[in-house]
């Protein structure tokens, strides 16, 4: 009996002792729908193959439910934060607080402005946003020299997010690399697809020589595809955008309004984000600070992988499969 007793309560302790020992870790979206919806799955599945007790939030893209959300985590214990800021200044004093509390962070898709985000964070899981919107300006500049126009561009942008601005300019430069001749007559903020699809129908009506919409994130996208049936632009307008998604790859596939889509793929990046945050606890080094994953490119039912490839060489690609 006494054995019988003494293997109960080693049993009990051990378990006990296992559940205390469970690594503690918070978690912040700026959305649980869509791209970060799709990044928290991936976070979630890391975490769960690791057995890690995680605690997450959806600060809505609000910077004080985001200062929030962080002092309820240290308040909490948790070893380490994944997050991306709401914005690349504002964010600062939160995450400043976590610094304060030996807590280190991992950003993923963005971080804060340079010089603080190296200051306090530990590591970037994220795609090169410039990368990402190149190689959709190379086909915008083929298509148009193939087709014998010139490209008269509206832009749904959302460079209040500094990762936008950097699709955008690359989307640009990546025009500019192939000698075509563009404008860019109208370009308004413009990322939630029901806004998107007023401001890009508005647009159309108002610039209705605007044969190019270029979004850099799904929400633009969408609305530019929506904004081209709602003006009856269909075969006078095309869409070339950011992010994918099961609807809007249907559209890339059907050909007359959707012409190019690209984008990461966010459960790994989540899934990246949380192995980052692992070795961040154990107080591993990293041979590089921004720790950059895979994104796609889809044109007209193709579909490419690409991955740290230089311009010049992605060029190439997308010219030989456009």
């Amino acid at each position: 009996m006494k054995k019988i007793l003494l293997i109960l309560i080693s049993t009990f302790i051990l378990s006990v002792s296992s559940a205390s020992a469970k690594i503690k870790v918070g978690a912040l979206y700026l959305d649980t729908a869509g791209f970060f919806g799709e990044i928290k799955v991936g976070i979630e599945a890391a975490g769960a193959a690791e057995g890690i007790d995680l605690t997450g939030a959806n600060s809505q893209s609000d910077v004080a439910k985001e200062s929030e959300f962080i002092d309820t985590l240290i308040a909490t214990g948790v070893e380490v934060v994944i997050m991306s800021p709401v914005s690349t200044d504002s964010s600062v004093a939160a995450v400043e607080r976590l610094a304060e509390a030996g807590i280190p962070v991992v950003c993923y898709n963005t971080c804060l402005n340079d010089e603080d985000a190296k200051r306090l964070a530990y590591a970037l899981v994220t795609t090169s946003q410039r990368e990402l919107g190149y190689p959709v300006g190379v086909i915008a500049g083929n298509w148009a020299i193939k087709a014998g126009i010139d490209l008269k561009i509206g832009i749904h942008n959302c460079n209040r997010y500094e990762a936008c601005q950097e699709r955008e300019d690359g989307f640009l430069d990546g025009i500019k690399s192939t000698g075509a001749s563009f404008e860019v007559v109208n370009n308004q903020e413009a990322f939630a697809n029901d806004k998107a699809t007023q401001v890009g129908t508005d647009m159309l009506i108002a610039n209705p020589e605007i044969n190019l919409m270029y979004a850099a994130n799904e929400g633009g996208t969408i609305g530019a595809v929506n904004a081209v049936l709602a003006s009856g632009q269909v075969g006078k307008t095309y869409v070339m955008g950011t992010d994918a998604t099961e609807e809007l790859m249907n559209f890339v596939a059907d050909g007359e309004i959707l012409l190019a889509l690209n984008s990461q793929f966010p459960r790994e990046m989540g899934a990246g984000a949380m192995n980052a945050a692992l070795k961040a606890i154990k107080g591993e080094k990293i041979t590089s600070f921004n720790i950059y994953r895979n994104f796609f490119l889809s044109i007209r039912r193709k579909f490419i992988t690409l991955h740290l490839i230089p311009s010049q060489k992605m060029s190439n690609i997308v010219q030989s499969s456009f």
